[in-house]
């Protein structure tokens, strides 16, 4: 089923309420952040509101359909129809979370804020069985507000123009991390994508934006959509170490390790 073209303001309606667009589900290691390496279930949603230059997920799977890998690991595809109803997902994670010691469920996408609504009856249903883990860019305050209270791990990107392409999301940026950090049970960290191009006006709008020096603040280079490589001047890459480890007590370089490992 497909939907029609996103809003992109913050203050947009989300498109979905009791139902959401999937593209898949499998279990799989956390290739980014702080868990990396960590076994997760995933669940990947459609669409975003976000174009940024260095993307590399498709927004709709290629049938339309939700692709569940079940067995983990096994290349069998299960197809199920979008969207998807609240009960099919609970039932689906249930059925892959026995199959391995999974740290956590991660809700990634495209954007999965944009189906706040699927998530605030899905969540409090997960968390009793294993953390939540949500995947965002970090640019929808109010999206946020009615999950996060049933939500134990937030990743969230801060979009840096030198590498998305698209214009500053600084203040959206320092909305979404002021609830996020309001609700201590909640473990936030920062994910920075950067590249050659980085600037360190930029960095210092993280600064201002990350008041809580201990947060987290994860480095990933850059990864190019041609080979799946790094490209990037190791003076660069410990210009912007030094900068921001300076002033956060957490900063570390973690490049995308799934696609080293060749897995979903």
């Amino acid at each position: 089923m497909m939907l029609p073209l996103l809003h992109t303001s913050e203050n947009s309606a989300s498109l979905a309420t009791k139902t959401a667009p999937l593209q898949e589900i499998f279990s799989s290691v956390q290739g980014e952040g702080i868990y990396v390496g960590k076994r997760q279930i995933f669940v990947r949603f459609a669409h975003c509101h976000l174009k940024c230059a260095y993307c590399d997920t498709p927004m709709t799977s290629p049938s339309g359909q939700c692709h569940v890998e079940l067995p983990p690991g096994s290349g069998q595809i299960h197809y199920y129809p979008n969207p998807m109803q609240p009960e099919t997902l609970v039932e689906l994670i249930q059925e892959l979370l026995p199959t391995a010691r999974h740290h956590s469920v991660s809700f990634t996408g495209g954007e999965p804020l944009l189906y706040h609504q699927f998530l605030s009856t899905v969540f409090p249903l997960i968390q009793s069985q294993s953390k939540t883990y949500l995947e965002t860019s970090g640019t929808q305050a109010s999206f946020l507000e009615s999950v996060l209270p049933w939500t134990d791990i937030i990743a969230m990107d801060i979009k840096l123009p030198s590498a998305t392409g698209e214009a500053p999301q600084f203040e959206n940026h320092a909305a979404f991390y002021k609830l996020a950090h309001s609700h201590p049970p909640t473990e936030c960290f920062i994910k920075l994508v950067f590249n050659e191009n980085t600037t360190i006006q930029e960095l210092a709008a993280v600064e201002e934006i990350v008041f809580d020096r201990k947060t987290p603040i994860i480095l990933q280079p850059e990864t190019s959509l041609k080979d799946r490589k790094v490209y990037l001047n190791p003076a660069k890459l410990f210009e912007v170490e030094n900068y921001l480890a300076a002033r956060f007590e957490d900063v570390r370089v973690i490049p995308q390790t799934h696609k080293m490992l060749n897995v979903l």
